[in-house]
């Protein structure tokens, strides 16, 4: 006859070391159940609050939710498993990192999982963030150095300080919530002291407050390296009445051309009916409307590159005033 289930301690989360569990007087063959699951060593985890099928951040995020607990004293969480506590966007082969940090000399944390690191006294600042020891936003943008590429370090710097509050009456509708850091802050964390410094450097100037998205960060460098002017970003289009039609992801006014990027994900139905009705909008106000999407961005960024060249070619050719049509400022 089975042993029957004695009902675990309300004291413990659904996930919990197996220390904790033991002082509750919790028996250990009851943290060896089918109920529960060992996703670290000394870590056990309700089978039924483990959530499958999530995106590599989420998934990440889960990961970390779950070693926590077994955490030693003086470890702070780092580089990716900091930047997805942050919502700092990063390429998605980024996310299989869990980092885990302590100061030298502290030993640092070995687990099977788990990318253990040691940093010199000084280097970063450490913060409590949703239940977390975690290294601050600016902290973790200079750590990413060692790790991201150009383009990839100016979209996570534009993360850390995009200002979210609404500027003027126009405004995207996920508006609310202020920036991270600031342009300050990422100066003072590219310290002489960092590795990569240089490439640090590089990145600061390229830092723009007003970048909502990774994909937008990228194809406004792709545009700018091809030796076009650099884009409005999220500019505020009106028509003739003065109503407002649509907030675009970049923009030439001078051109009148608009630029959106089509993301496959987090995409109603109620949402792309109004994109369409708005891009229809605009070309009938005079505006060259491009839609790229992550392959245009990221596996074929020539083809961005030519589709905006050619729009720029195409509305320089256009008579004067067909490009002159009262408009909202950005």
């Amino acid at each position: 006859m089975s042993r029957p289930r004695s009902p675990l301690p309300n004291d413990l989360p659904d996930a919990f070391s197996t220390r904790d569990a033991r002082a509750l007087g919790v028996p250990t063959w009851r943290l060896r159940t089918d109920e529960l699951v060992s996703p670290f060593r000394g870590v056990r985890v309700h089978a039924a609050s483990i959530v499958p099928d999530l995106t590599s951040e989420r998934h990440l995020l889960q990961r970390i939710a779950h070693v926590y607990p077994v955490l030693a004293e003086g470890a702070f969480l780092s580089l990716s498993a900091a930047a997805a506590v942050w919502q700092i966007p990063l390429p998605r082969r980024h996310y299989d990192f869990l980092d885990v940090s302590v100061v030298n000399p502290t030993r640092p944390t070995r687990l099977t999982g788990v990318t253990a690191h040691r940093v010199e006294p000084g280097l970063v600042n450490v913060v409590e963030h949703n239940g977390y020891r975690v290294t601050d936003p600016a902290s973790t943008w200079a750590q990413l150095a060692t790790r991201l590429e150009l383009y990839d370090l100016v979209a996570a710097g534009d993360a850390v300080v995009l200002d979210k509050q609404p500027a003027g009456p126009y405004h995207r509708d996920d508006m609310g919530s202020p920036p991270l850091g600031t342009l300050h802050d990422l100066h003072d964390a590219a310290s002489p002291r960092r590795p990569k410094r240089s490439l640090l450097r590089r990145a600061l100037p390229l830092v723009r407050t007003n970048a909502w998205s990774r994909p937008e960060s990228h194809l406004r460098l792709l545009l700018v390296d091809a030796g076009l002017p650099e884009p409005e970003l999220n500019y505020n289009i009106g028509d003739e009445t003065g109503h407002w039609v649509k907030c675009v992801d970049l923009a030439y006014p001078e051109w009148r051309i608009a630029i959106e990027y089509q993301s496959a994900y987090h995409r109603t139905a109620d949402q792309y009916s109004r994109d369409v009705s708005a891009l229809a909008e605009l070309a009938r106000l005079g505006w060259y409307c491009i839609q790229v999407t992550s392959a245009h961005v990221f596996t074929y960024p020539h083809m961005a590159v030519s589709m905006v060249t050619d729009a720029v070619d195409a509305q320089q050719q256009r008579p004067l005033f067909a490009r002159l049509k009262p408009q909202l400022p950005a």
